[in-house]
């Protein structure tokens, strides 16, 4: 009756059932009160009455305490978190004290926006009023592809998502989109994008996504646009380069243009995270949605798209000696860890290795330390989103962030989280690291 477990619930939230009652074949979810200092109590899980009371979110903080949240509070304005009382728990307003805490053995749940399944896509090669299309088949490969032809955005997914995620679909071509309009307002041209479409029989509510490439304007500030997260891409004349495809498809999933953090201390032969770095621009060459090119997502655009389970990239709060398989790897370790930070940012670490031959997604060279050392970021979720900031863990270097990784026998020292970081090996067979307190 004491034991509890954490259920995943529309991201980034879960349900709290408990263990006897569940035994006892009953489906009830613990319920916060809607409205004052009620006490909690256990209701249906489907239950009608403000079905967000049943709904609660984590702040985990850098011990691996965390607080709780409740989305039908969060949604009201409300600041409050799930807090002990004689005999009870209610709803009270935040404070930082063990009554307000909570601890968990297992995985907690982390933000998911899942992207998973057999997706659909109405791919629309049209023109403007007075232009010409772009040619459409450099555009339908780029997108679908030839089977397991490297250069299109459906094969990228396939591989980095492991098999989730599969696109197929329709293209339309040569399709007049009529005037062009003034000030290339992203809902003008899909708006006309779908009545055209329609037009010829296509609905474009009948597909999960859709990508509509037209000759490049100079009024459109872009080579590429999609909504983040969303189900549209528009193509600026630059439809015929997966990496476009693939970059603004992680805008869709969710990720924004990453930041780096440059140029932190060095003290007592560690790489020290703090208020002392600098937040650097866009520039992570493992990420297409940064300076990656034709590189697969990271691991936590990964775990947030569903791709990944949470055992697969766990949360660490004790210290010990953990070891990273390589990304889309079968060797033993895990994907990734996760260290929860102060602030409520997370730590990532992941190792990558070259994967195949000459020509696929990570095809590095032997001697890049992002196949040599492992790569640090710090993730957030700002909304139904994700945000990545890569660390620079080698500062003073010529090399910029073309050299970000910690390598073998570096250490790392993250003021948020207490951790001091070091890692002992990087081969083929996965990458080794201690993590200790920092003091």
């Amino acid at each position: 009756a004491q034991r509890w477990r954490m259920v995943r619930a529309a991201s980034p939230y879960f349900n709290v059932k408990n263990v006897l009652a569940e035994a006892q074949g009953r489906d009830v979810c613990l319920r916060a009160a809607p409205s004052g200092q009620s006490p909690a109590n256990l209701a249906p899980c489907g239950g009608a009455d403000y079905p967000t009371t049943r709904m609660w979110r984590a702040s985990i903080g850098a011990s691996g305490a965390f607080t709780l949240q409740n989305k039908h509070w969060v949604d009201t304005g409300r600041r409050a978190t799930l807090q002990a009382m004689d005999r009870t728990l209610a709803m009270l307003p935040e404070i930082d004290a063990p009554a307000a805490r909570w601890t968990y053995d297992g995985e907690l749940p982390s933000p998911r926006r899942v992207v998973t399944g057999a997706r659909s896509v109405l791919l629309v090669s049209g023109h403007f009023t007075g232009q010409r299309a772009n040619p459409a088949e450099p555009v339908r490969k780029a997108v679908f592809g030839d089977g397991d032809d490297f250069a299109s955005l459906a094969h990228y997914l396939k591989l980095a998502s492991r098999g989730k995620l599969t696109l197929s679909g329709t293209m339309l071509t040569n399709v007049d989109l009529g005037a062009f309009p003034a000030g290339c307002q992203s809902g003008a041209i899909l708006a006309q994008a779908r009545a055209a479409a329609q037009a010829r029989g296509v609905d474009a509510n009948g597909f999960d996504y859709l990508f509509v490439d037209y000759p490049r304007s100079s009024e459109c500030k872009f080579a590429g646009l999609a909504a983040r997260p969303g189900q549209w891409i528009l193509s600026n004349g630059a439809g015929t380069g997966y990496w476009m495809w693939t970059h603004e498809f992680g805008h869709g999933l969710g990720a924004g243009h990453p930041d780096s953090l440059r140029n932190c201390p060095v003290a007592d032969g560690a790489v020290v995270l703090g208020s002392l770095c600098v937040t650097g621009g866009i520039d992570d060459p493992t990420d297409t949605v940064g300076g990656g090119g034709r590189r697969m997502y990271p691991v936590d655009y990964q775990l947030f798209a569903g791709w990944l389970d949470d055992e697969d990239v766990p949360t660490l709060v004790k210290p010990g000696t953990y070891r990273i398989a390589p990304l889309w790897s079968a060797l033993p370790g895990k994907q990734g860890y996760l260290l929860p930070r102060a602030d409520g940012s997370t730590l990532l670490l992941e190792f990558r290795r070259p994967m195949g031959a000459k020509g696929t997604f990570e095809d590095w060279p032997d001697t890049s330390p992002f196949v040599n050392g492992v790569t640090v970021r710090i993730v957030r979720y700002p909304g139904n989103a994700i945000q990545n900031t890569l660390v620079d863990a080698t500062p003073g270097s010529q090399d910029g962030m073309k050299d970000a990784p910690l390598m073998p026998g570096q250490s790392l020292v993250d003021t948020l989280s207490g951790r001091r970081i070091t890692v002992l090996s990087a081969d083929g067979s996965g990458a080794v690291v201690r993590i200790e307190p920092a003091s």
